[in-house]
């Protein structure tokens, strides 16, 4: 069976440079990356598998300026474009910030044309700061909810999460590149899952049977040297403010993949499911597939993708 064909959109300022920054690490050869924006200059200095410019009449070729109804009103302009780069996609991969312009008017209008198109739709989309206002705060807020509208499975990040995460006094650009890090690590695992054929196998429906369950998702990556510590390295996931604990208990479907070393047990793999359904009480789905690698595995890994997280939680995802 061939590989799922991926398309991983990289949408506005936010989203291209997320895009940027995995060009520079190995995926699968299944996943094609575009860049989309109203702002050429800044389309052009993203390296990517291809480009597409939003609204060239419209936007004359420069940023949405903040106005998401410039920026929807752009992709519907390029639709003949778009419709042709995701003809033939099994899953939208969409990286994005809301708030914006660009992140937030062409993602939502994206969304509808991949429900249209009828192509299952992944967003990883991240939340402005607290100080960047009320205004964008709204917009992000109203976003989130559109693109559950349209049924696709939204990964909220909140940028607030990575000054408890890693601390007040980090830099900014070490901020944004933990950011984009703790994406990379998700992703890599996430399509090597896809890619690869598993002891306990974990294919292309068992995860399109967790992203199509209504609601916000989660998802996060860790990795570990020593199979004793794979419980510790699940909590310490769990435990994760990138990951948001306080949501992750309201998942109604969770997939949890493990890659280990082929002397990995049957009382190993049992006591992480266990491990997880405790912590996961309202989950009616929970789908467990295993990996092994020849000899002893030097890196231990966990991916975990929860959904279905009711919107009514929402509102803690937020910067308000």
């Amino acid at each position: 069976m061939s590989a799922a064909s991926i398309v991983m959109l990289g949408v506005g300022g936010r989203g291209c440079a997320a895009l940027q920054h995995l060009q520079q690490h190995s995926l699968p050869d299944n996943i094609s990356r575009i860049a989309l924006s109203t702002d050429k200059r800044a389309l052009n200095s993203v390296l990517c598998d291809s480009r597409i410019l939003l609204g060239e009449a419209i936007a004359g070729g420069r940023s949405s300026g903040g106005n998401a109804e410039l920026a929807a009103a752009a992709v519907r302009e390029a639709e003949p474009a778009l419709r042709h780069a995701l003809m033939g996609a099994d899953v939208i991969i969409m990286l994005t910030g809301l708030g914006g312009g660009n992140g937030s008017g062409a993602a939502t209008e994206l969304a509808k044309l991949a429900a249209d198109m009828a192509i299952p739709l992944l967003v990883f989309a991240t939340l402005p700061f607290n100080f960047e206002g009320k205004r964008r705060s709204l917009l992000a807020q109203q976003s989130l909810q559109a693109l559950q509208q349209c049924g696709a499975a939204v990964v909220a990040l909140p940028n607030d999460q990575l000054q408890r995460a890693l601390g007040a006094t980090t830099r900014l650009e070490q901020a944004l590149d933990a950011s984009n890090q703790f994406l990379l690590v998700i992703l890599q695992q996430l399509t090597a899952m896809l890619a690869d054929t598993g002891l306990i196998n974990m294919d292309f429906n068992d995860f399109l049977s967790v992203i199509k369950q209504p609601g916000l998702a989660l998802a996060g990556a860790t990795e570990t040297e020593q199979e004793q510590d794979l419980p510790a390295a699940l909590q310490q996931l769990l435990l994760n403010p990138l990951l948001q604990p306080a949501q992750l208990s309201q998942a109604k479907a969770a997939l949890l993949h493990i890659v280990a070393g082929d002397d990995f047990s049957l009382q190993q793999f049992e006591a992480l499911g266990q491990q997880l359904a405790a912590e996961l009480p309202n989950v009616s789905l929970l789908l467990q597939g295993l990996t092994l690698l020849p000899g002893k595995a030097t890196k231990l890994k966990l991916l975990l993708l929860a959904s279905g997280i009711s919107t009514d939680c929402s509102a803690k995802l937020h910067c308000v």
